[in-house]
């Protein structure tokens, strides 16, 4: 019987020694890649959130002017125009339902017009159906470069930028998460976003609004994007548990 053993013991030895020397293919198993299974749907309880005004604070990092003499480009059109990337980000994640508040004025006047007589009855909007928001979404810029090869700025001409003078850029947004009702900040990070080419750009599942048009297919585009999707997932694993609800 020791004999056995020690030939079992010996085999062992062996099999573990010449394992070392052989190469090992794994295959695939048909399972989801990493964006697939981060774009699965999503059927579960949402949180009700709303999307405030984002605010430029590239000024306290140097910039003069902040994005306005940078770019030629005015704020509240870069601004606006992130506010509306976030917003139908969050809103394609199906995880959350997303109230208007950029156009609320226009809801509030629809409604004043329902009211009014002029509609025709049953189709009129109603006052004191608004849903409320339990949780809001601040955001502010808090840095943003782009440089040429060289290391200036990004070549403008009539305000301006063009894409083929832009090599790097960097973006930075504050998040907060705030609870409606008391105010108080759930969540709160600092996302970035950075690119050294156009290589790879981040197609847009969300089409690049008006407001950032300048930035088009460059690296400031990229790295926006990628502030945005980061922000994304910020809040979607964030948010607690108990705002699901609906």
């Amino acid at each position: 019987m020791k004999k056995v053993y020690y030939g079992v013991g010996i085999l062992a030895i062996l099999a573990f020694i010449f394992s070392g020397c052989v190469s090992t293919t794994v295959t695939s198993t048909g399972g989801p890649t990493i964006q697939e299974a981060r774009a699965e749907p999503y059927n579960g309880p949402k949180a009700r959130i709303a999307v405030l005004q984002f605010k430029d604070k590239t000024r306290k990092t140097g910039w003069v002017g902040g994005w306005l003499q940078m770019w030629g480009v005015e704020w509240s059109q870069v601004g606006e125009g992130m506010r509306d990337m976030l917003t139908t980000a969050l809103f394609n994640t199906n995880r959350f339902i997303v109230l208007e508040r950029e156009l609320l004025d226009e809801v509030l006047k629809e409604q004043d017009l329902g009211a009014s007589g002029r509609v025709k009855k049953g189709t009129e909007a109603k006052k004191g159906e608004l849903y409320g928001a339990d949780l809001l979404i601040t955001g502010s810029v808090t840095e943003f470069q782009a440089t040429q090869s060289g290391g200036g700025l990004a070549t403008k001409i009539a305000g301006i930028a063009l894409g083929a003078g832009v090599k790097r850029a960097h973006v930075a947004i504050d998040i907060r998460i705030i609870d409606a009702n008391t105010g108080q900040i759930v969540a709160a990070t600092s996302v970035v976003g950075k690119a050294t080419d156009v290589g790879g750009l981040i197609a847009g599942t969300i089409g690049l609004p008006v407001g950032l048009g300048a930035f088009a297919r460059t690296p400031v585009e990229k790295a926006i994007r990628a502030c945005i999707q980061k922000a994304v997932d910020f809040i979607v694993s964030r948010t607690p548990p108990e705002y699901y609800r609906y």
